[in-house]
């Protein structure tokens, strides 16, 4: 080899190999998980009494490291570390698709917004008590269980789809519990959109309650209707349920308009019938509220709810704030 060769071959194989190691390195971040997470920071005053508490401090971890499979870990560290979120999808085809871990029920409109999305600081209340939150069965899930689902869309046009479908087959007790008996709860949500603004939703969900010796029902249908265009919102459910002997249902609904992107005042009226038979035990808030997002990763909430009870005289106002980081 020639001097002049050498020294060409000196120079060039260390670029050479430099290059292909940030093609490497390049490459590497698509088969590394990524991570997020957010933070909601609470303040509440009731009748003289008032507290600061983080609501949530949630760590996200995703990672999608080829086109046919994703997964997702959320953990939520605000008291007691516990697992939220923990599945793994199979991405078939648009129009089939399986999903299996624990994650939220094919359930609602509103159960499957995350915090994040959410505009009040709190859930309706038919969704608390009956999509899983904290139902009659005194079950705190999250509105999230263990189970598989399928779940696709048809039709697709101008990048979203006129039907989309969600179904699947849960162990019915919750976030990180075992099944108690040998019955699987079915759950299904199907959404039409007519337009992109616009969805219509009816959602199914049958169970049992209890060990196998002593099987309970535990039933619900819902019906719900959302138009939202980025500036008007408008959002409302009805759901019905038994469980066991208890007949429940509720209703909500939620309107807002956007203002220049980042300010967002609501109001939202959101009744509740834990039993039909007694109308002592129901319960309507009034809500007024604001959100404001002064930047992409924070969000500032405030919420003045006024809670009438039916055949009581313990009305009630609540007042809460809270600020949302995110990264």
């Amino acid at each position: 080899m020639t001097t002049m060769k050498k020294t060409l071959f000196i120079i060039v194989l260390p670029v050479l190999l430099f290059l292909g190691n940030q093609q490497s390195i390049a490459q590497t971040p698509s088969l590394m998980p990524k991570l997020s997470g957010f933070i909601n920071l609470r303040y509440q005053y009731e009748d003289g009494n008032n507290s600061f508490d983080i609501r949530r401090a949630r760590l996200d971890l995703k990672g999608d490291p080829v086109k046919w499979m994703d997964y997702r870990l959320q953990l939520d560290v605000s008291s007691s570390p516990k697992i939220m979120d923990a599945f793994v999808r199979l991405k078939f085809h648009p129009m089939f698709n399986v999903q299996a871990g624990q994650f939220k029920l094919a359930f609602s409109l509103e159960n499957p917004y995350s915090p994040l999305a959410l505009e009040t600081l709190d859930n309706s209340q038919v969704i608390s008590y009956l999509s899983g939150f904290n139902d009659l069965s005194g079950n705190k899930a999250a509105g999230r269980d263990m189970g598989i689902a399928v779940y696709g869309g048809f039709f697709q046009q101008d990048g979203y789809n006129i039907i989309d479908y969600i179904a699947g087959f849960y162990n019915g007790n919750g976030i990180n519990l075992k099944d108690n008996n040998k019955h699987k709860d079915f759950s299904g949500r199907l959404e039409i959109h007519p337009i992109r603004a616009l969805t219509l939703s009816a959602s199914y969900y049958n169970g049992k309650l209890g060990t196998d010796n002593d099987l309970k029902p535990k039933t619900r249908l819902g019906f719900g209707l959302r138009f939202d265009n980025g500036t008007y919102l408008l959002r409302g459910e009805y759901i019905s349920g038994t469980t066991d002997k208890t007949c429940s249902d509720g209703f909500y609904v939620v309107a807002g308009y956007t203002i220049a992107g980042i300010i967002q005042p609501l109001v939202k009226y959101d009744r509740m019938r834990l039993d039909k038979e007694d109308s002592g035990l129901t319960q309507t808030n009034y809500v007024v509220g604001l959100d404001w997002w002064p930047h992409h990763n924070f969000r500032f909430q405030i919420n003045y709810t006024y809670r009438t009870f039916e055949n009581k005289d313990t009305n009630s106002g609540l007042l809460g704030l809270m600020l949302t980081a995110r990264f």
